[in-house]
């Protein structure tokens, strides 16, 4: 059975960005704990929705890879302007 996931973490522009600006400005292992306690509420939240492991692991995979992009995007912009 499919889940449909309305509105998929990859693509929810104003989270990616803020978790984006959040991590610009923690580095080493604040950035690390930051990191893990968002996702942990994140999980949480998508558990509490009776979402199926394997989809909430695809859906933080997904924003992972979109918050990857937003930061790569960032650098080089960052470096274009220089």
């Amino acid at each position: 059975m499919a889940h449909l996931i309305p509105f998929p973490l990859g693509s929810r522009t104003a989270l990616v960005r803020s978790m984006v600006d959040d991590l610009e400005c923690v580095h080493g292992p604040a950035a690390n704990a930051f990191w893990r306690a968002r996702i942990a509420e994140i999980v949480a939240g998508m558990r509490a929705d009776g979402l199926e492991d394997a989809t909430i692991r695809e859906e933080i995979l997904n924003l992972q890879d979109a918050i990857q992009s937003e930061l790569c995007e960032r650098v080089a912009l960052a470096k274009s302007r220089a």
